[in-house]
Formats: structure tokens, sequence, C-alpha cells
């Protein structure tokens, strides 16, 4: 992180430099106004005098980074859902924090060192994926003695983007956004940070100088989720075309098996209209033993004709032969 912001005076004499994220700090807060891309300058002689090294450091040193590894998973949450990983973001190996699942609370906390009132900033960033649940939201409280005695910062809903992040971007896989969160520490020396999320998943890193998120598209939450919910519309608008090509294929090949299995039913059908009763069929079989009896009776008698004819031949033969014997 570089000074490279100079810092002027009311009439704009140089007094300093400071940190790019100090002077928007200072120019939101309305003690400065900016004079170009590198140069601001304080509005009042009062935050000039107070402008100094030692205060421009210490406003430094009060901004709380996330860090992964300082964070651990709420007991209390019984349906908790995180992994510390080390990712790859823009070439850069990173701690990152995934938290939360759909359909469950994922809540994880840090207690934080701090001196008496002074104002610091709690800075990370969260990416996360378009959610329609109308119970997906993400928070984060940062509370002193006990929970409720602090400062709740409602990121997101499904509907809505409800505390403004400091860079909001597109990414190819959701929407990466940097947030500052302002607190002052009164009578406290400690804090806890809790950040939460339910019916969604998030990934927490720290928060990177704005040029590192660069290459990446500006764009406004609202736009997002309009962009998002039409990508939604859309897709689902092919699968419904797809599923209907799919049923007209489906009934046209069902139309082609109905076809056919009605052909052979009718074939079945008239096979059984057509078949003799078992009354016709004992009569028809009667009718058939009656004529191969008469058959058998026939060719008894044929063969016995034959027999006596032969039996006559024979006889006839042998009676002139027995005469002329005699003779």
């Amino acid at each position: 992180m570089t000074k490279n912001i100079i810092v002027t005076d009311i009439n704009g004499n140089v007094t300093g430099t400071t940190y790019p994220k100090r002077a928007r700090g200072l120019i939101k807060s309305g003690r400065a106004t900016e004079v170009d891309e590198h140069t601001i300058r304080l509005i009042s002689s009062v935050f000039t005098d107070a402008f100094s090294f030692e205060t421009e450091e210490t406003k430094m040193a009060n901004i709380i980074d996330f860090k992964a590894r300082g964070f651990k998973l709420v007991p209390e949450c019984t349906s908790n859902r995180g992994t510390r990983l080390i990712v790859t973001e823009n070439e850069e190996n990173v701690e990152c924090f995934e938290i939360g699942e759909g359909g469950m609370m994922t809540e994880i906390a840090r207690k934080v060192d701090l001196q008496k009132d002074q104002d610091y900033v709690f800075r990370f960033t969260i990416k996360s994926r378009f959610v329609r649940g109308e119970n997906a939201e993400s928070m984060v409280s940062i509370y002193f003695d006990e929970q409720g005695d602090g400062y709740t910062y409602p990121l997101d809903r499904a509907d809505k983007n409800r505390f403004k992040p400091v860079i909001c971007k597109k990414t190819d896989d959701g929407l990466l956004r940097v947030f500052e969160l302002p607190f002052n520490s009164g009578d406290s020396e400690s804090c806890t940070i809790d950040i939460s999320v339910h019916d969604m998943t998030a990934w927490l890193y720290p928060a990177k100088e704005a040029d590192a998120y660069s290459a990446l598209e500006d764009i406004d939450y609202d736009q997002w989720r309009q962009d998002e919910l039409h990508r939604v519309a859309k897709y689902l608008s092919d699968i419904g075309g797809s599923i209907g090509e799919t049923m007209v294929e489906t009934l046209s090949g069902l139309g082609d098996f109905v076809g056919k299995a009605g052909d052979k039913l009718a074939k079945t059908v008239s096979d059984v209209i057509n078949r003799p009763s078992s009354s016709d069929a004992a009569a028809e079989k009667e009718a058939d033993e009656d004529i191969e009896e008469e058959v058998i009776l026939s060719e008894e008698t044929t063969a016995a004709n034959d027999q006596a004819a032969e039996a006559d031949a024979k006889a006839a033969t042998e009676a002139p032969a027995a005469e002329k014997s005699e003779s």
C-alpha cells in the first residue's frame, strides 16, 4: 500500500501524502475535496491542524483487514458449513473462508483488541453467486460486550443490496464486492466481528487495492441481479423448448408403438372370434372319428371280398383236374 495521494491545506499548500483509501474516506466524510486524480484538499484549518504523519499512521493502523485464519465457526450455530481454503484469485494464492450452504445458516466470528474512543474500519472482500431464495441473506455484526451492543451491517438479501460496497465487480462465476464497515470503539477495548450467511454460499477474502480489480467489469448490484434473472429465465426457456421437442418425439414414438400394438391386438381379437367353440370342436372330432371308422370298415369289407373271390377262383381251377384224374 503506497501513500501516493498528495494532501494540501485549505490554501493549497502541501501538508503531506496519504493512502488512496484514506483519501477517499476524507472526501466521503466531507473533510476534503478532490483536486485531481492524485491530490485532495482539506476544507478546514481544523482538519489541516489535525492531519499529521502520526495521525495518518494511526488511522491506517485502525483498518482491520479480514484474515481467514483469525475467524472460527461459532459453536452455537449447529448448521455451520465452512472451510478455510487456499485458493488462486487473480493469479495469486490467498486465504479464503468458504461459508454457507443452501437452506443452512453459517456463522463465523473473531475477537479483536481495540483502543478506546477510536474510529475503525473492518475491510473484506466477499464473493457470492446469484441466489433467488427469499430467505437468502448475509450480514456482519460488530458488537462489544454482548450481541446487540454494537452495529449490524445487512449486506444483502435476495432482492436488494442493503449496505453499499466500495467496490462491486462482475466475475465469471458471480459477484465480487469489497466492503469497508466503519465503527467507533467508544469505551470498549475489544469487539467481536461476526459474519453470517443464510441459504447461500459466500467466499471471504482479504481486500486489495482497487487497482487489483481493474480488469473486472464494474456493475451495480441491482443491475447484476437483473442480468442474472434474465439469464435464468432464458435458461429455463431453453430447457422448456428442449423438453417440448423431446415430448413431441416421445409422443410420436409412442404413437407408432400404440399403432403396432393396436394391429397386434386386433389380429389377436380376430383369431379369438374366429376360433371354433369347444362344442363345435367336439362335434368335428366325432365326425372325423366316424369317417375314419367307415374307412376302416370299407377296407375290411374289401379285403374279405378279395379273399372270397380268390377262393372261388382256386376251387374252379381244381375241379377239372379232379375229374380228369378219375377218368
